[in-house]
């Protein structure tokens, strides 16, 4: 049976703690969530690269969240992990985009040198209308928080994560504004082109479809059309499905057997007493 978020049980539970990378680490996506992470994820599977790292590995493989909330909390206190960290989580990725990776941009850049890094770009009045409007409102929805509580060994891994991940990106999620979230998405990809060599760099917004995409990192354009996916309606009805899934697991699981359980202790007790 697949759990509450749709992965199967042979996917999930692998313990990344002391891996070795086992694939090179050949492209680094590091543009914001929600501009088109979702979509160059497929498009570099297409491409034929193995394992593309994004949020939705994390989904699929929970005690993963751990690690990166042990990344996100040692950047917070100014430690730096290297590169024996970052194979074990990552190790077996060819590439990744997405949080939580782009927390993570400069330390991905240092870590692995020779790949190849796409910044996925998008207007930042539509970027914050699409953040603003799915992963934002999820994050602080507390239908969200509360499937922490009711499935520990998922959600419960998951939500810490992933609200940590928002707030490493745009800062105190209480006091949020449109102008710090568009000034922190500006900042992060003025960043990364300080960083990173023009000939090593591509800025890249999906609509253009597969010709830049392959011609940066000499792969040839399939003839299928570009994948276009987890746009905000798409988004939300994951979210919406994943949370109905737990709670209604919960019900079945607890709330079912604690009333059949104290209907049967009153019935017995009516019986006693000689009520029946």
């Amino acid at each position: 049976m697949d759990n509450a978020l749709g992965a199967a049980p042979s996917e999930m539970w692998v313990d990344r703690r002391g891996a070795k990378r086992v694939v090179e680490m050949q492209v680094l996506v590091l543009g914001y969530p929600r501009t088109g992470t979702s979509s160059i994820r497929d498009a570099l599977q297409i491409l034929g690269y193995s394992e593309v790292h994004h949020m939705l590995s994390a989904f699929v493989n929970p005690p993963e969240a751990e690690m990166w909330l042990e990344a996100l909390e040692a950047k917070e206190r100014g430690e730096i992990w290297g590169r024996e960290q970052w194979d074990s989580l990552l190790g077996h990725c060819q590439a990744v985009t997405d949080a939580p990776s782009v927390c993570f941009s400069e330390a991905l850049i240092a870590t692995y040198p020779d790949a190849k890094v796409v910044l996925t770009n998008r207007d930042p009045d539509r970027w914050w209308g699409s953040f603003s409007t799915t992963i934002l409102p999820g994050m602080q929805s507390r239908w969200y928080g509360l499937t922490a509580y009711l499935d520990p060994q998922v959600s419960g891994r998951l939500v810490p994560m992933t609200r940590r991940v928002v707030s490493a990106l745009l800062g105190d999620l209480a006091t949020l504004t449109e102008d710090r979230a568009k000034t922190a998405f500006n900042d992060h990809y003025e960043r990364i082109r300080a960083l990173v060599p023009k000939e090593r760099l591509l800025e890249y917004e999906v609509s253009q479809g597969w010709e830049p995409l392959c011609e940066f990192l000499g792969r040839g354009v399939p003839k299928e059309a570009f994948p276009r996916v987890n746009d905000a309606a798409q988004f939300q009805e994951r979210l919406d499905q994943s949370i109905r899934s737990i709670v209604a697991t919960f019900v079945v699981r607890k709330v079912v057997p604690a009333v059949v359980l104290t209907a049967a202790a009153a019935a017995a007790w009516y019986w006693t007493q000689g009520r029946f």
